[in-house]
């Protein structure tokens, strides 16, 4: 539930609260303990105890790719935003085009006596803590529109991705034939590590090196050993590593469309704005995107050579090259939003 990222931490703990899921007074679990259980190793059978990691062998609770996966929403779910006692949507979003500073938010009440009532608005402008730059805060309904506006700029075409979901399903045979070289590769490398491990601690019980350098050393080869094992849980999964992250691209680029079209709460928004985006900056009460690899080859459209290749229908068994659409920043120039 919260691997697929639709879900905040309070969601989770509200669903575990009416499912019988409490704490031992039998109240809602606080988000702190909720943290913690989300992040802990023990459910994919890692033991931390004394400084040391040990490998258990009680049964695995979930597996290693979809522990993965929820850390990953955890870290996007953490970008979170600094005395928001307000609770503001978009806080920790988006910087200062001018200064580069931090974008914050403000409510502010206004009065009317004609109706004798109270209206309470939320602006974002920049923090000016850098320097005194001249940038005027922007309403929050306007804001929403442009950040609604710049997801929708890069969804992608429905026909487009029929096209790319059969190209995969014919690269993914190919991926299969390497498939048993790779793992047999890994397994050879997990063995040399046992080794490791083995002549760590018989040179700790000979006493030729000291208590703390054998934990230490021990911790980075038991890590090592872990990245290797989570490797293998991949290729079992998902063969090499750019198809996952190319059809979860192709997903996330279908999704675009109907989130711009849909009532999303401004907090659903402005997580699914960081899966297109890895910055965004405010000038002029304009929002520009820096969109995230894949998303910056969408926006341009066919001005990038490995999307018109894509879009003109060779798979990767036709190219010479791959396009790796991962979950790496773009780093081309900022598109304005109009």
């Amino acid at each position: 539930m919260f691997a697929n990222g639709n879900k905040s931490f309070t969601d989770i703990s509200i669903y575990l609260f009416k499912n019988g899921f409490t704490d031992k007074y039998g109240r809602q679990l606080k988000i702190d303990r909720l943290k913690n259980a989300l992040s802990n190793k023990f459910y994919i059978g890692i033991i931390y105890y004394g400084g040391e990691y040990y490998e258990g062998k009680h049964k695995l609770f979930i597996s290693k790719t979809l522990f993965d996966q929820v850390q990953k929403q955890f870290k996007l779910r953490e970008r979170a935003r600094p005395n928001n006692k307000h609770h503001l949507s978009f806080l920790g979003l988006m910087k200062c085009g001018e200064c580069k500073a931090s974008i914050t938010g403000e409510m502010k009440t206004k009065f009317y006596k004609g109706t004798q009532r109270k209206a309470e608005y939320i602006y974002y402008g920049c923090t000016k803590k850098l320097k005194n730059c001249l940038q005027k805060p922007i309403p929050e309904p306007e804001l929403e529109l442009q950040i609604t506006k710049a997801i929708s700029d890069v969804a992608l075409p429905e026909e487009w991705a029929d096209d790319w979901h059969k190209w995969l399903k014919g690269d993914e045979l190919q991926e299969k034939q390497l498939k048993e070289e790779n793992l047999q590769n890994l397994d050879e490398e997990i063995k040399a590590l046992d080794q490791k491990l083995n002549f760590l601690l018989d040179s700790y019980l000979d006493n030729v090196i000291d208590a703390d350098i054998y934990k230490k050393k021990k911790n980075e080869l038991f890590e090592e050993k872990l990245r290797k094992q989570e490797e293998i849980t991949k290729f079992q999964a998902n063969g090499s590593g750019w198809l996952g992250p190319f059809r979860e691209f192709i997903d996330s680029a279908m999704r675009c469309e109907k989130i711009a079209r849909a009532k999303n709460t401004n907090e659903e928004l402005a997580f699914f704005a960081k899966t297109v985006g890895s910055d965004f900056f405010l000038t002029d009460r304009q929002l520009f995107p820096a969109y995230n690899l894949g998303f910056a080859e969408l926006y341009s459209g066919f001005s990038s050579p490995s999307l018109k290749t894509l879009a003109l229908g060779k798979s990767h068994s036709e190219r010479d090259t791959r396009i790796e659409l991962a979950s790496l920043p773009w780093e081309g120039s900022i598109l304005p939003v109009y």
